[in-house]
């Protein structure tokens, strides 16, 4: 049985989710020619959810989307009736992609705002960071966005409906080992996000890594790329954090006329390559790759895409996008599904229990460990002209 972004909210409408709309008490009911003021309609509280995600810095350019994506899946779940009729709520912190930041926004909507759930983190290093501080209060952690395979073991309450990096790590590797490349130098930036597909890579790939790595703080990286100039590899792995990087480097690469093969984490060819689309005379018909998760191209999809940009403009990182929304209906379903919303064991019971969801993004289900199941990163090999899904 597909479990659809809508099924519980059918089931709960059908049966009244127990509820009955009563006169109040003491209220007559024989009709008068005197004019009364009419009562106010009594306010009915928000159900509050929490969310980390980044929302300056680099890291906006995909925490943005995804809050906005997140929150259009909020207007939906609303107008279907809100969680067992009250109103769903999201309070935003900003987890600046970094653990000092999410480890404070974590700790306010654990301990202050005493949330049952925090839809987040968005950067790897949010969600980790978080993660100790949720479990021990035995608060839901649902990211829609991170990736490191350390999320894997960071607690029985946490979640995520996007794929691991241990997939990335291991086609890029694969992908290296064929192309019989036999040195690989790597620029990594000093994230939980970047330095977890540097591992996995390098435990796969069956040739010599020489890494070179960088802080987020960090913006000249010329000396580096000298040194790697110098090094007689085969191919050259950019793996920043985020998108804003990845041009970056390819613009210092470009200025000293770096003519390696370049393999790449997700950045490199996420939305077909839109971030280095730009040096597309510099890659020339050199070998240029990269896995990142597509998604699926349906008219589901298309019509969130259209959705999207009607009430906020171009949508960046679509297919990040696309499993926030997802991630926020599944939060909505199980809310709704289970008799107490606020009871954080059964959520997190119902989480692991869940049937298939056929979202937007494709068939999510989530295993022993609360990762999602069914989604995978895709080779993408550069043509050219685009970034294409290797044959």
């Amino acid at each position: 049985m597909k479990y659809t972004a809508f099924s519980a909210f059918a089931v709960l409408l059908l049966a009244g989710c127990g509820s009955q709309v009563t006169a109040p008490t003491g209220t007559s009911t024989t009709a008068s020619t005197t004019p009364t003021a009419e009562a106010p309609a009594p306010t009915v509280e928000p159900f509050v959810i929490g969310g980390v995600l980044p929302l300056t810095g680099d890291g906006a350019i995909y925490g943005t989307a995804v809050q906005q994506a997140a929150m259009l899946a909020v207007e939906d779940i609303n107008a279907a009736g809100g969680i067992h009729d009250r109103p769903l709520e999201v309070r935003w912190e900003d987890g600046k992609c970094n653990p000092k930041d999410a480890s404070a926004a974590a700790q306010k909507l654990v301990n202050i705002d005493k949330v049952p759930v925090i839809f987040g983190g968005g950067c790897s290093g949010e969600t980790l960071a978080a993660a100790p501080i949720t479990e021990k209060a035995q608060v839901i952690l649902f990211s829609p966005m991170s990736s490191s395979p350390d999320v894997t073991e960071a607690g029985d309450f946490v979640f995520r409906n996007f794929p691991s990096d241990s997939i990335q790590g291991k086609i890029m590797a694969e992908y290296a080992n064929e192309k019989g490349y036999q040195k690989v130098a790597m620029l990594t930036e000093q994230t939980d996000y970047a330095v977890a597909v540097a591992r996995v890579f390098q435990e796969y790939f069956a040739g010599e890594v020489m890494e070179e790595t960088f802080l987020s703080t960090e913006s000249d990286f010329k000396t580096r790329i000298t040194k790697i100039k110098n090094a007689d590899a085969d191919a050259l792995f950019l793996n920043p954090q985020t998108p804003a990087k990845m041009e970056l480097l390819m613009k210092q690469l470009q200025e000293q006329q770096v003519m390696l093969p370049i393999l790449g984490n997700e950045f490199i060819a996420t939305d077909n390559g839109k971030y280095v689309l730009a040096f597309r005379d510099f890659l020339g018909d050199r070998d240029v790759a990269g896995a990142a998760f597509l998604g699926v191209d349906t008219p589901a999809f298309q019509d969130f895409v259209t959705r999207y940009e009607a009430q906020y403009g171009p949508i960046e990182i679509a297919n990040y996008a696309g499993v926030a929304y997802d991630g926020m209906h599944i939060l909505g379903n199980i809310l709704n599904h289970i008799p107490n919303p606020s009871d954080t064991a059964a959520i997190r019971d119902s989480l692991y229990a869940m049937p298939v969801y056929a979202g937007i993004s494709g068939d999510m289900a989530f295993d022993e460990n609360g990762d999602v199941t069914n989604l995978a990163h895709t080779l993408l090999v550069f043509n050219g002209t685009d970034f294409v899904p290797a044959e």
